[in-house]
Formats: C-alpha cells, structure tokens, sequence
C-alpha cells in the first residue's frame, strides 16, 4: 500500500488509459459507498491536502462524465486518492461469472478468443429516426453518429472489456453536445460460437444493453443493440416502445489503434 501511494504522489502525466481507469475507479467507489461528487471531490480534497477551490466541482464531475479532457494536475489529486482503493475490475470478474454460467469453458472448440485486431476504438453509426410514415434510403451515408465503443483486452482472459458512450440516443441528424445527455455503459465482450456478444449495463441506471455483433464488408462490426426504456426515458406501459433494438454499424474512430 505504501508502495502504491508513493507511485500515485510521482506520477504527474497521464495517458487515456490511465484516466480511465481512475474514472472506473472513483465511479466504482461512488457506487459501492453510495456517495455523490461533492462528497467525492471533500475525500480527494483531503486526500492530497488541499482546499476545496483548488478541485472545482465542475471540473469533477466533467471528468466523472469524460465530457472534456481534464487537465493533469487535476487528475492527478483523483489518482493520489484512488492509489488507496481496490484495484480489482469487476468487468474481469463480471466475465468469469458469466463464462460459468453459460458452461463454456476456453479449451473448448465453439470457444474463440477475441483476436488482437478487434481491440480499440470504434465510432458507431445508426440510423436516422423517422417520424411518422418515412421511406428508408439505401446505403449508409444518410447514418447518422450514434456512440463510440471501446474494446480493452482483460489480461490473460479470451474475453474482453467494452464500454460505450452513446451521444445521440435520439438518433437525430444534428447533435449539440449541450443538448443531448450521454449515456454510459460498461460490460464484457465475448466471441462464444460465431458471432460477438457484448452484456453491458448503464452506469448511471443499472439498464442492460445486449449486442450482437459481426464483420460486415466494408465495415469492421455491424450488428444490434438491444435495451429496454429505463428512468431515462418517458416509458410506456405496453408495447414495442418498450425496448428498443437498433442497428448500428462501427467504423475505427480517430486514434482507434490497438488497446
């Protein structure tokens, strides 16, 4: 531990990696304590011995929601405190539950690992809602931007982490970042005979997200995603608009290398 806390008090610079593992960690923390930002931002506050001023609470909660990049001195006052808390990843341990319950194991021969090509970035596209009697065009230029997702490799494990970050739930033509909330999720990725699964759930709302996703020339993922109205939305009580299945297709995003 002592170890650990020394390290967090050197390191001054950090890559997006690192800001998302702390972030994962300070929201895990939040979860588990059921504590909100401005009791978080008093507990890093004094873990670095510092006043209130100087860790804004916007500032916080922008980089709690990943909206802006923050700059590193602000992170590194939630890296020194997140240096005390468990490092285990619950995605990690999500994965191994749910390989279990499904009876699959990895030396089986309807197992396949995720192959090292399926890591990264990926900007994903869905198509434009219509309202009322619309007619669909062909091809995909008229898709409009729906989320990014993020696959990570989980060391040592054939399955991997996903998170999405969907920034236009209404699937309209123009998205204002002011304007439009974003939605979190975060799961695991498996590829258990043919075709990917992904299980997420909404951070925020606990909503399961299911995928099914697939190669698709010329396009590296093309599949569905599925989830039920939660908290979020204005839910009905009956029928279709209960849940909701689009389909997206996923090109890399800017920068969308390996992870």
């Amino acid at each position: 531990m002592a170890e650990a806390q020394a390290a967090a008090w050197q390191q001054t610079r950090f890559d997006q990696a690192d800001r998302e593992r702390i972030r994962r960690t300070l929201l895990r923390y939040m979860e588990e304590n059921r504590i909100g930002v401005p009791t978080l931002q008093k507990l890093v506050a004094e873990a670095n011995d510092i006043r209130l001023d100087h860790l804004p609470l916007k500032t916080l909660q922008r980089f709690l929601a990943d909206t802006h990049r923050s700059n590193d001195i602000m992170v590194r006052f939630c890296h020194r405190f997140a240096a005390d808390l468990p490092d285990d990843d619950p995605l990690a341990s999500l994965g191994e539950a749910l390989v279990q319950f499904m009876g699959v194991m990895p030396d089986k021969a309807d197992w396949q690992a995720l192959t090292p090509e399926l890591f990264g970035r990926y900007a994903g596209r869905a198509e434009p809602a219509v309202k009322g009697i619309g007619i669909k065009a062909d091809g995909f230029d008229h898709w409009v931007p729906f989320s990014t997702l993020t696959v990570e490799t989980l060391p040592a494990r054939p399955f991997g982490a996903v998170r999405e970050v969907v920034s236009n739930w209404s699937r309209t033509k123009s998205v204002s970042a002011g304007q439009t909330a974003r939605r979190l999720y975060e799961g695991v990725l498996f590829q258990p005979a043919g075709a990917l699964f992904a299980f997420m759930r909404n951070t925020l709302t606990g909503t399961p997200r299911l995928y099914w996703l697939s190669p698709e020339n010329p396009f590296p993922l093309v599949g569905y995603g599925h989830e039920s109205t939660s908290a979020l939305d204005e839910r009905p009580t009956v029928g279709p608009n209960l849940f909701r299945a689009d389909r997206l297709i996923f090109e890399r995003a800017a920068g969308g290398e390996t992870i």
